[in-house]
């Protein structure tokens, strides 16, 4: 769809040789091209709205979501600790390997 509209728009090539081009119907297409105008536009809204966004709240919005992902750093940093030290007390435990050599080639079945 957009493929075609940026033909058009080049003018590289017209409606009516779209149509023909590819097999559309000339409403169609027509509806196509203002449905991608209309998305454009809600676009730039979009862009317009959050560049008056004030930059206090930005800021506040950054730091919180930087706290959010320190917490969630740390909490992967003790889960991570914890399965290590679980591992390392049950190899001492029951005298197993559970850790794979640095190296080893998987089995073929």
């Amino acid at each position: 769809m957009r493929k075609i509209i940026e033909e058009i728009s080049s003018g590289s090539i017209g409606i009516r040789a779209a149509c023909i081009k590819y097999g559309l119907n000339r409403n169609t297409l027509k509806l196509w091209m203002t449905k991608l105008r209309i998305h454009i536009l809600v676009g730039k809204t979009n862009r317009i709205t959050l560049s008056t966004m004030h930059q206090e709240q930005k800021q506040s919005d950054c730091q919180n979501e930087v706290k959010r992902l320190t917490k969630e750093l740390e909490y992967a940093r003790l889960r991570i600790l914890g399965l290590e030290t679980m591992i390392k007390v049950t190899e001492e435990d029951l005298k197993i390997k559970i850790r794979k050599k640095p190296g080893t080639k998987q089995l073929k079945a």
